[in-house]
Parts: C-alpha cells; structure tokens; sequence
C-alpha cells in the first residue's frame, strides 16, 4: 500500500507533467548544494519550474499523464525542467544551465508531446521565440507592402516634375 505523501507527490507531478508543453531531464550528478541552490534560483528568473522527484514516482506520473519516452531515461539523479507556455523556453534555459555548470547533461526531454533526445534537445534550443517569430512575420509582410508603396511614390513624383516641367514650358512659349 502506497503511502499518502507519495500518492500525493505523483498526483501533483502528474498534473505538471499534463499542463506542461515541454519537459527537460537533466542529470545533476556532481553538482555542489550552493550551485544548485544558484541554478534554482536562476531557473525560476525564466519563467521555468525545477523538480527533484524520485525516479520510480516520476515514471509513474509519466505513464499516468501519457509522456512517452522519459521513463526509459530515468537512471540516476535526475531533475526536470517543467514549462507551461513556450515549449523552446526549458530547452533554452537547459542549455544555458549546461553552460553555466558543465556537470550537468540533458539526456532527454518532451516538446509538445514529442520525445526529444539529448541531442534533439540542443536543436530545439535554437528555435526562435514566439515573439520573434511574429516580428520575422510583421516583416516579411511589411516588406512587399513598402516596396509597392515606394514604387507607387516614385510614379506620382515623376508625374509631378513632369506636369512641372510642362508648366514652365507652356509659361515661356506665352
């Protein structure tokens, strides 16, 4: 029989698990106490929620919230990283933490249900924001319109100095 607090640890990792759009595992063997207690600190700056759970309560809010390919890679210490919104953001963030302290390693991760390995994880790191996406869109929709608006300008100005031209012309002749 399962004791209450675990029950209660895999309910609640089982609806982060299901809320979130992308899930990082990291492998944090050899950190140092202070450096961890850096590295949640900067997690949480971006938006991004770290969980130290046990392996054998995180594969089973796994298999309960449908998120294939985690369990298999659930060996050793691990933490996951956990984002509700943008699904790049945990894989940004990893990245910027495998940076920052070498000892840690991805080894696995979910985008938007999607089973990303190690080295997938790092690809989906570069993708660009949603916000930058948009203004990369904005402007590739600006663009044609300026350029028409450009030519349409310099068609009216020369019929302006040509309509000026005319003018003079007729002026000077009487």
């Amino acid at each position: 029989m399962p004791r209450p607090e675990k029950v209660a640890a895999v309910e609640d990792l089982r609806e982060r698990l299901s809320r979130a759009r992308a899930v990082v595992l990291l492998d944090y063997r050899g950190l140092p106490g202070p450096d961890m207690t850096a590295l949640r600190r900067f997690i949480r700056t971006q938006g991004v929620e770290l969980r130290v759970v046990k392996n054998t309560l995180t594969r089973i809010a796994a298999q309960e919230a449908g998120v294939e390919g985690l369990p298999a890679a659930l060996v050793g210490t691990n933490a996951l990283l956990l984002g509700e919104g943008d699904p790049a953001i945990p894989f940004r963030v990893a990245r910027e933490c495998v940076r920052r302290y070498p000892q840690l390693k991805v080894k696995a991760g979910v985008f938007d249900g999607a089973t990303v390995s190690a080295s997938e994880a790092d690809w989906y790191a570069t993708l660009p924001t949603r916000e930058e996406l948009i203004g990369r869109l904005a402007g590739a929709l600006a663009g044609p319109i300026r350029g028409l608006a450009v030519t349409l300008s310099g068609v009216v100005r020369k019929f302006a100095v040509a309509l000026t031209e005319v003018r003079k012309k007729k002026e000077t002749e009487g």
